[in-house]
């Protein structure tokens, strides 16, 4: 069920009951909050991948690409929560901070039962059509948020035995994406064939191995552009891109906008 009652709150339960359902890789101008209820994903994220599994919960900053890929779990459940800024003041703006540099929470079991509560207040009361509901909303938010950072604990993601090589690829491209990385070189690195490559790949993932290279060069090339004052070519150098003119047409195929227009629309909105 979801509700869509709210401009910029949504809260939403989904159940997942055959394998293979793969999310088009999408981005959004609101943060979001998944909580996997039950059951499992892979989850795509930026330029990684990580297995999630029941009792973990998942922070996507907004503008971030991703995706989900239920390929090796024939049932979960999961709760979806988006929210954008404006629900935090000086006071609360630190929870998101924190939360930023996270991608997958975890929570010790003992206090998921009172964590689950108040998402399923959020769901309660996003069914509403009270006018007070947007003050409950932002309120149970921000409730969810400072609990998530006060019990967050370290431990690393379970993965399975069967994608362990897939996920030490996903490391080795994101460390060596400015090297003129191909399907030929890893399989060389890896000592595997590039038929089994491709298919397991995209069957982990949910995408194909070349377009992860692009959308993690792609990550890269943002941070350039907003954190530096390097030039066009000289990213398209850094983040392994053949020539500037073609960095500039794979940036706007995803972005929708090219690179100096993203530079000077990302410095309009800091």
């Amino acid at each position: 069920m979801e509700y869509k009652l709210a401009k910029d709150r949504m809260v939403s339960r989904r159940k997942i009951k055959q394998k293979n359902i793969i999310s088009t890789i999408h981005y959004h101008e609101e943060y979001e909050l998944y909580y996997m209820l039950d059951g499992s994903t892979t989850y795509f994220i930026g330029s990684e991948i990580y297995s999630i599994e029941k009792g973990n919960f998942v922070f996507i900053p907004k503008g971030i690409p991703h995706s989900t890929d239920n390929k090796n779990s024939r049932y979960n459940e999961r709760i979806l929560l988006s929210f954008s800024e404006d629900i935090f003041d000086e006071k609360t703006r630190g929870l998101l901070e924190q939360l930023k540099g996270n991608r997958i929470i975890y929570v010790p079991d003992t206090h998921l039962p009172q964590l689950e509560e108040i998402l399923f207040k959020l769901e309660a009361e996003y069914a509403q059509d009270e006018k007070e509901k947007s003050i409950l909303l932002d309120i149970y938010i921000l409730e969810l948020l400072t609990l998530l950072c006060r019990y967050r604990c370290e431990k690393k993601a379970h993965i399975q035995e069967s994608d362990k090589i897939i996920f030490m690829i996903s490391d080795y491209i994101r460390t060596h994406f400015e090297q003129d990385i191909t399907l030929e070189n890893i399989c060389k690195t890896f000592a595997i064939s590039e038929g089994y490559l491709s298919r397991k790949f995209k069957a982990v993932s949910g995408i194909g191995l070349n377009q992860y290279i692009t959308y993690v060069r792609i990550s890269h090339a943002e941070k350039l552009l907003t954190e530096t004052n390097l030039s066009v070519t000289e990213i398209a150098e850094k983040c392994g891109f053949n020539g500037s003119n073609y960095f500039s047409s794979v940036f706007k195929k995803m972005k929708g906008m090219t690179p100096l227009m993203y530079k000077k629309y990302s410095l309009t909105r800091r």
